[in-house]
């Protein structure tokens, strides 16, 4: 038996091919597309990228979407950790064949402001992605912490996908937004119809 406010993930094999499949595809492609371009770093630096925001996108979905089910939970977590290895590819391709592992050099390429970001929203998410894993605690501050923490990269991938760059992610970015609103719609409207109904059950107790 469990402690209460502990809670684990029973995660089957299908619901870790649903997220390793596509994971696997996705890396791979994008990996072996950068071999047909003049700089494999830079070019393997930005399919990384469109990985991440395409594997991240089903993570928030899961996150927001109401429901507590086993494979909801199970699908958020393996998407959110999948998408954060993903990212992490990314961030090293970046750091040693973009900014050739120097400081200096990524502080100018990305300024200040944007350097001090992506150091956050680097930590932050793997702070997420390890209490996920190894901390099952189901206390009032982690639900802080996620909530805070999905919201703050919903809306970094938002800014970099849709507003600060331009190409083919502009159409990933349009696919994460649409896709995260229309899961965030469902949220309000069953939160809305289960006060209605709520508000129902009272009136009809009341009556009785």
């Amino acid at each position: 038996m469990k402690p209460a406010g502990l809670r684990s993930y029973n995660i089957t094999l299908g619901d870790f091919s649903m997220a390793f499949v596509p994971f696997g595809i996705l890396l791979g492609a994008a990996l072996l597309a950068a071999e047909a371009t003049m700089d494999l770093g830079f070019y393997r630096t930005v399919y990384t990228i469109w990985v991440t925001a395409a594997l991240v996108t089903p993570a928030l979905c899961a996150f927001v979407l109401p429901g507590d089910s086993d494979r909801k939970r199970n699908a958020w977590l393996l998407f959110w950790t999948f998408s954060f290895v993903a990212y992490l590819v990314h961030v090293g391709y970046a750091v040693f064949a973009v900014y050739h592992g120097s400081a200096q050099e990524f502080l100018k390429g990305q300024g200040i402001f944007a350097a001090i970001n992506n150091g956050i929203f680097t930590v932050w998410w793997a702070l997420d992605v390890g209490l996920a894993w190894f901390y099952h605690s189901d206390a009032r501050w982690v639900r802080i912490e996620r909530v805070a923490g999905h919201v703050y990269s919903g809306l970094t991938f938002f800014l970099s996908t849709v507003i600060l760059k331009h190409g083919f992610i502009n159409v990933i970015g349009a696919l994460f937004t649409a896709s995260v609103l229309i899961c965030l719609m469902v949220r309000v409207d069953a939160k809305r119809r289960l006060a209605t109904a709520a508000d129902t059950a009272a009136a009809i107790a009341f009556l009785a």
